[in-house]
Order: structure tokens, then C-alpha cells, then sequence
């Protein structure tokens, strides 16, 4: 089953991803194993992974390994500056957030990863899958 798309110039975004990782939330409470949602990117850009954790906590991760070299440097410095770890091996960040977070809060630190470093606007699609590979199902 596909995955909604979001359109990251639309309003109602920070709404549709909000319901995504309640969504996630959820399934890894009901399910007990870890889910991921996959935010698409155009070719040459980012994807940002969401994943939520059986103890509450959710990790946002984008990896570099489809970018240019200048494109990695401000995607890197970018998501830096927000307050995401860069991996050791400089080959993408992370960003943990506790047990409690909002989903709200979630889902505008995604957005603003989405666009980091001026990373084009448009629709994405969203796939959700847990930690066994089977498929989350989303609201949206």
C-alpha cells in the first residue's frame, strides 16, 4: 500500500507528518517493534528517516550519501546548526529526541530538515515499515 505524499509547500504539512509519527507511535506501542518512516527526496538531495523507538524516544536521521560534496557541507553545516549530531564517519546526522516529545515538534524538525540548505520544495512521499519489514499504516 503507498505511503501519503506531502506537499512541503503546503500549510497542512507540519499536520500530515504530525500524524505520521503518531501513526508510528502508535504502531510500536500496539506492536511492540521499532517503525521508520521514509520521507522521499529528488534525486541528488536528502531523505529524512524517522524512526520511533520502543522506550518513547524518536531519531530523526538524514545520511549524505546521495549528495555532492558542496551540497553535504551546507546540508551538514545546516542541520549543525539545529542542533543534529554529524555522524563520526561525516556520512550523515542524527537527531535523538526523548520519550515525550510532541509529535507537533517532531514534525516541523523534520520540515525543516526536508528544506535544509535549500533543498527543493514540493511533494514527497512518506513509506513506513517496522524493524520486521512490515508496513505501518498510515492515517493520512
Amino acid at each position: 500500500m503507498p505511503g501519503p505524499v506531502i506537499d512541503l509547500d503546503d500549510f497542512d504539512a507540519v499536520g500530515v507528518l504530525s500524524e505520521v509519527v503518531v501513526d508510528l507511535r502508535q504502531h510500536v506501542m500496539v506492536n511492540r517493534v521499532e517503525a521508520a518512516a521514509i520521507v522521499s527526496a529528488p534525486d541528488g538531495w536528502h531523505r529524512v528517516v524517522c524512526n520511533v523507538k520502543g522506550g518513547g524516544s524518536t531519531v530523526l536521521v538524514v545520511r549524505f550519501a546521495d549528495l555532492s560534496a558542496s551540497r553535504l557541507r551546507n546540508v551538514a553545516d545546516a542541520l549543525d546548526g539545529r542542533g543534529w549530531q554529524l555522524d563520526e564517519d561525516r556520512e550523515g546526522a542524527t537527531l535523538r529526541q526523548p520519550p515525550g516529545t510532541t509529535a507537533t515538534d517532531v514534525a516541523f524538525e523534520i520540515l525543516a530538515a526536508l528544506g535544509a540548505a535549500g533543498a527543493p520544495r514540493g511533494e514527497r512521499a512518506i513509506e513506513a515499515r517496522d524493524a520486521d519489514g512490515g508496513p505501518v499504516t498510515l492515517s493520512t
